[in-house]
């Protein structure tokens, strides 16, 4: 395990009501997934470039996100890490947190209407109207 990911994990240990952290990105950490030949999911928020580094990582607590954390110690939960462009502000931060979990929860609740249609959404195929984030999954 990417010492990152064991970081993450105790940072929402010890913050078990939060959904999003911003952090800079660790050397190394997407690296199983380019090894792979997969791109590492990525997140713009509204009002960054598209030329801005993805040098930073958000990463959701899915659970928390769902209101559904587990209550177990130890169990290390379902976690999303995105590849995002540095956001050092906190007001910032928080207007992308926002939008990252609007986005994330609009993904799931369409992959979970597609689970229950037997239909797999394609991502280049408009969802709801809705303008949403430009977040990108593997």
């Amino acid at each position: 395990m990417h010492h990152a990911v064991r970081d993450d994990r105790l940072w929402f240990h010890r913050h078990p009501a939060a959904v999003v952290r911003f952090r800079a990105s660790v050397q190394g950490e997407f690296d199983p997934l380019s090894q792979h030949g997969e791109t590492p999911p990525a997140f713009r928020p509204c009002g960054s470039r598209a030329g801005d580094p993805l040098n930073w990582v958000a990463v959701v607590d899915l659970m928390q996100l769902l209101g559904t954390n587990s209550e177990w110690p130890n169990d290390p939960g379902i976690r999303l890490r995105l590849q995002t462009p540095a956001i050092p502000l906190a007001e910032h931060q928080q207007a992308a947190k926002q939008e990252l979990m609007e986005a994330v929860a609009a993904e799931l609740l369409m992959q979970a209407k597609s689970t229950d249609t037997g239909e797999q959404h394609k991502p280049e195929e408009p969802n709801t109207g809705r303008e949403t984030p430009d977040v990108m999954a593997a």
